[in-house]
């Protein structure tokens, strides 16, 4: 009766630390920040923010490409396939990263299957 869980590959865990760490740094900056504006505006924290929005945008291309590895059988599943909506189940009809939202019902992708061994894993 009881089933054991999916295993995870945490794929969304690389999206929340980029966004957390984003969120961190922007406090750091306005937590630091001089009292005046032209101030703060040459200060190193503020020099840093568009460097760091840049890599962070780079980051977040580079992590939804990355492939992934199947917790069961452990070869590569592409991240850019068609799949097909865990919430609605309805096909996407065209090649789409697993980070994307569904175009019917709007919702992230929670589980995805393998192309190899057709099991099913957490993301």
């Amino acid at each position: 009766m009881d089933t054991p869980p999916e295993k995870a590959v945490f794929f969304h865990f690389r999206f929340k630390f980029l966004a957390i760490t984003s969120i961190a740094f922007l406090l750091y900056i306005i937590l630091t920040g001089a009292s005046e504006l032209d101030q703060f505006a040459s200060s190193p924290q503020f020099k840093l923010v568009g460097p760091f929005f840049l890599l962070a945008g780079c980051f977040f291309l580079i992590f939804r490409r990355v492939p992934i590895k199947c917790p069961h059988c452990y070869k590569l599943v592409s991240t850019r396939k068609d799949w097909t909506c865990c919430e609605c189940g309805t096909p996407q009809g065209k090649e789409r990263y697993l980070v994307d939202k569904c175009l019917h019902c709007r919702q992230v992708q929670a589980t995805a299957s393998c192309d190899h061994c057709n099991k099913d894993f957490k993301l």
